[in-house]
């Protein structure tokens, strides 16, 4: 985790749990990893948000990144444990209709 994250394969879903805030500090490794994933055949990817309290344009760019990418192939990028700011924030920016975001996980 000394990158701030940790990732995990499960069959062809790539689960990402954050230990930090998503922001432009953690995004080039995510992305890094993220590309490496989805090259490797993951067909979905779930962001695990439990201890991040916020997420700057860097890391929204990060959350959209991959979601246009698995769209082509009908893929979907799910964020799971955000908080209700965080929720609040993609759902003023209309990113849930790209990114899977339940109302509370």
């Amino acid at each position: 985790m000394a990158q701030g994250f940790t990732i995990e394969r499960r069959d062809h879903l790539c689960v990402v749990t954050l230990e930090t805030d998503l922001t432009a500090a953690l995004v080039a490794p995510l992305k890094a990893a993220l590309k490496e994933a989805l090259s490797a055949g993951a067909t979905g990817v779930e962001l695990d948000l439990a201890r991040a309290t916020m997420l700057d344009s860097s890391g929204i760019g990060l959350l959209i990144a991959p979601a246009n990418s698995l769209a082509r192939s009908g893929g979907r990028v799910r964020v799971t444990n955000a908080s209700k700011d965080i929720r609040t924030l993609l759902h003023s920016m209309r990113l849930t209709t790209r990114l899977d975001v339940p109302d509370r996980a």
